[in-house]
């Protein structure tokens, strides 16, 4: 089974995937270090310090990931700002941060101010969310962690994958950001 865990960098995809991947006893696949280690961009972007992503590499790699996985019955967690591209997943969890917490985790991580500026406005204007919309349908949940600690985002994840709760598109909103 997959999980696509998805969201703008530093909504906390990373700590998440970790701990889900040991409650779940799945498989964990970091898009951001398979990239790097299979060379599956095309150039660097100088400007915002990124790669730029080969994506249909990136899917075709994954494809052979999830379809050579031993663990068929188990969950395969695909983490990353870009995982909602690869299709054909039971879940599609996008995490959501307040655009103002947000700016805080990435100042501390020492980012750019046009990269931050960048993610800022994507995610009040809900770009992974729409993106996986787009692509999954009502296969995607909406997760909020600007409030929230790892242990209960856990909690929430595993309820959703229990059928014992919903975070539906459309309930989290960030655009009075775009306002200020």
């Amino acid at each position: 089974m997959l999980l696509l865990l998805t969201g703008t960098p530093g909504t906390g995809k990373s700590t998440l995937s970790k701990l889900l991947v040991q409650k779940l006893r799945g498989r964990l696949v970091e898009i951001n270090q398979l990239v790097e280690d299979k060379k599956l961009y095309t150039g660097h972007d100088s400007e915002k310090g990124y790669l730029e992503v080969d994506l249909d590499a990136l899917e075709k790699e994954l494809q052979e990931i999830v379809t050579k996985s031993p663990e068929k019955d188990s969950w395969i967690i695909v983490e990353g700002h870009l995982s909602h591209y690869f299709p054909n997943a039971e879940l599609v969890l996008v995490l959501r941060t307040n655009p103002r917490v947000l700016e805080e985790r990435l100042r501390i991580r020492g980012w750019r101010e046009a990269k931050i500026r960048e993610n800022l406005e994507a995610e009040a204007l809900d770009v992974c969310t729409w993106e996986a919309f787009q692509i999954h349908g009502d296969n995607v949940q909406e997760l909020d962690t600007s409030t929230i600690n790892p242990e209960k985002a856990v909690k929430a994840v595993l309820e959703i994958i229990n059928g014992e709760k919903s975070f539906s598109v459309g309930n989290v909103d960030f655009s009075e950001y775009l306002e200020s």
